[in-house]
């Protein structure tokens, strides 16, 4: 049976050659729960985040001069600096768990720092948002749709005085074979590291399963 689509896909509203879309800033982030494509954990308080490709390249020579080039793309590098420090996003990509104790107003937590078995614990989805127009002035949302992040431990920044302290999530993106629904990629591309979505319009709280599964 053909899978449904969660969301309704819009017709573009520009008119522009090429569909250019600009980005301005970062509302938004999330750990996405594999299979589901729900959200299972929120980057609270973004204040950065890069998305970059580790490249290589091969140079053929001969003749005194270069006659042809490769290149490729080992992985992606994210880094997401946060304003909070988020117990429960750190269990989930650390495999911790949060200690808690008393009642509100005399509640208790506390969360393993850097263990040795939370190292290299297993890749998760990841989505990052972006307030976005069109070339013809109309809001739109980009989001990034990261299929496989293997997670770094996590880094903090400060605390300085009347700075405050900042949480920093990094890892790596890798190629993957199934997207972040686990529906597997197009024989045309058969590994892929995420894609990018246009939304219509300006999107707000949790993501929801993605348009475009598969692709």
């Amino acid at each position: 049976m053909p899978r449904q689509e969660e969301r309704s896909v819009a017709t573009l509203s520009n008119s522009y050659a090429g569909t250019p879309f600009e980005g301005f800033s970062l509302s938004h982030a999330a750990i996405l729960a594999s299979g589901s494509r729900a959200e299972a954990a929120t980057i609270y308080a973004v204040r950065n985040g890069t998305i970059s490709t580790d490249q290589g390249n091969f140079e053929n020579t001969g003749d005194d001069v270069v006659l042809s080039e490769h290149f490729w793309i080992n992985f992606a590098n994210v880094t997401i600096e946060e304003g909070f420090v988020p117990f429960s996003t750190i269990a989930l990509i650390t495999g911790t768990t949060v200690s808690s104790s008393g009642a509100a107003g005399a509640d208790y937590y506390g969360i393993p720092l850097w263990t040795l078995a939370s190292m290299n614990q297993v890749t998760q989805p990841l989505a990052i948002r972006v307030p976005s127009k069109d070339a013809g002035g109309q809001l739109r949302t980009l989001d990034f749709i990261l299929y496989r992040v293997q997670f770094q431990p996590f880094n903090f920044t400060g605390p300085s005085y009347k700075t405050g302290l900042s949480c920093s999530i990094a890892g790596r993106a890798l190629f993957s074979s199934v997207d972040e629904g686990l529906n597997p990629l197009p024989s045309t591309y058969p590994q892929s590291i995420g894609r990018l979505v246009s939304l219509p319009g300006t999107e707000t709280g949790a993501f929801v399963a993605e348009p475009f599964p598969g692709t």
